[in-house]
Parts: C-alpha cells; sequence; structure tokens
C-alpha cells in the first residue's frame, strides 16, 4: 500500500476510535437504587425526584429505582413481607435507601422505650436488611427522618446514628435538614399536614441523595417533573415496587423547578 494512503487509512481508524471515544463519554452513568419506606418516601415521589434531578445536570446519571413503601408502613413490615428482601437478592443494586417509620427510632435512645415490640422490630429489620444489602455487595443509606421539634429532632438524629454504626451504613440527614428549612421557612411550608414534605423538602432529600449515591452535590439546574406528585392518600401497595403500579400514574402535570430555585434546595440540604 503506497505510504499516502496508508497514512489516510491510519487517520480514519485514529477518527473512527475517537468518535467511539466520545460516544461512550457521552453515555450517561447508570446506578441502580432500592427503596423501602413509607409514605414519607412516596408522598411527591422521592424516588422519581431523584431521578429527575439526576438527569438534570451537566454530567447526567441514569438513575433506576425500585420502590418498596406503603401507608404508615414500618421497616419490619417491609422486612416481614419479603418483597424488598427477595428483590434486593434478585438484581445488582448500587444503593438501598431504608426509611423508618416517623420517630419509630427515637426510641433507640430512649431507656424506657428501647425494649419495646416496636423498637426492636426496627432494630432487628434494620440489621436483616443491612445484612442482605452485604451479602450482595450493596451499600446501605438510612434516610433520617424528621421529628415535630428539635428535642425530638436530637433523639431522631443519635439514634440513626446508632444504628448506622451497627450496620455500616450511611445516614442521609434529611430531618435534620429539614427541620432546618422549617425554622427558616415554617413548618406549614415544609410539612403541609404536618408529617409530610411539600415539595421543596422533597427536592431536599433528593439531592441529599444525590450527594450520597452519586458522590457529588448537585449543581443549580433546571429540573422537570413529569410524573404525578403523589399526596399521602395515594392507592400504593407494598407488593410491587411503586413503578409499576399503574394506579399511581394519574394525570401527571409537568413541573419545571427552575435552576435559582435549585440553588437555594441544594443549599438547604447542604
Amino acid at each position: 500500500m503506497p505510504l499516502i494512503r496508508l497514512r489516510t487509512a491510519l487517520a480514519v481508524l485514529l477518527l473512527g476510535l475517537s468518535c467511539i471515544a466520545h460516544a461512550q463519554d457521552a453515555a450517561p452513568r447508570k446506578l441502580r437504587v432500592l427503596f423501602v419506606g413509607n409514605s414519607l418516601t412516596y408522598v411527591n415521589d422521592l424516588p422519581a425526584t431523584f431521578r429527575a434531578l439526576a438527569a438534570s445536570q451537566p454530567a447526567p446519571v441514569a438513575i433506576e429505582t425500585q420502590t418498596f413503601v406503603e401507608p404508615g408502613g414500618s421497616l419490619a413490615d417491609r422486612w416481614n413481607d419479603g418483597k424488598a428482601a427477595a428483590a434486593l437478592a434478585g438484581g445488582h443494586w448500587d444503593a438501598l435507601v431504608l426509611q423508618e417509620r416517623g420517630g419509630v427510632l427515637a426510641c433507640m435512645v430512649d431507656s424506657e422505650q428501647r425494649s419495646s415490640v416496636d423498637c426492636r422490630a426496627s432494630e432487628r429489620a434494620h440489621r436483616e436488611f443491612a445484612a442482605k444489602a452485604k451479602a450482595v455487595g450493596t451499600p446501605v443509606y438510612l434516610l433520617a427522618t424528621w421529628g415535630p421539634d428539635d428535642t425530638w429532632q436530637g433523639k431522631l438524629d443519635r439514634a440513626a446514628k446508632q444504628i448506622a454504626s451497627r450496620t455500616d451504613a450511611k445516614v442521609i440527614p434529611a430531618g435534620k435538614a429539614l427541620r432546618a428549612l422549617a425554622h427558616r421557612n415554617g413548618d406549614k411550608a415544609t410539612f403541609p399536614d404536618t408529617v409530610h414534605p411539600s415539595l421543596v423538602a422533597t427536592l431536599v432529600m433528593a439531592a441529599q441523595l444525590h450527594e450520597a449515591i452519586v458522590g457529588a452535590w448537585p449543581q443549580p439546574a433546571d429540573v422537570t417533573l413529569d410524573f404525578a406528585l403523589l399526596p399521602a392518600n395515594a392507592a400504593v401497595t407494598a407488593d410491587t415496587p411503586m413503578e409499576s403500579q399503574e394506579q399511581l400514574k394519574g394525570q401527571p402535570k409537568k413541573t419545571v423547578v427552575k435552576a435559582d430555585a435549585m440553588a437555594v434546595v441544594i443549599d438547604a440540604a447542604k
């Protein structure tokens, strides 16, 4: 082959390899996340909000989720029904997010409540989920919830740290951040029905999840929410992943949270 043709062939080959490399670089990183909890997770659809936030980033991350939740459910309920545990054992997951019912965890730092049935069941469920996650190489995150006042919040935060240390888990301090947000914006703006998160509060939790699971705080960018922002009385069942339940699709209205608003949300999450 003449030298000039050889050089041309090599140039074309190198260009092709460069295009392939750029295409691979452009492909979004993919992560699979399993959520277990109750209405504090499904109100406003925290898993979908997390997916939308991750997709909005300059370097987007494709998040796949499965969510096992039920109104008023505890982690013990979810462990006992076996659905989430089976999902955890049956597929590769990059994260398991556990959210216990309301103020249950506070019992673990209360000498009188420590031996109660609910408290022992909660600790056992945390340990069982964490052990199964460890067996399949999945990191565990505890989504620490909120209490009605600073005293209760202090108990919840201490308890979350305790159970995390016993299960080799990482705490996502949602309760602490949202209680601080409520001090600034008012309880009504943060917990409209006194229990469940507002959309802003859900976005704060999504930002915290991004930092913990993706590994970096999100950058302010427009976030498009094109799914149903589920209310507390949504017809959620725990027998299948929330993402596959057709009755929850509803008539979603497209909501765009602008970048400047997200800057405030991210600051509140830190």
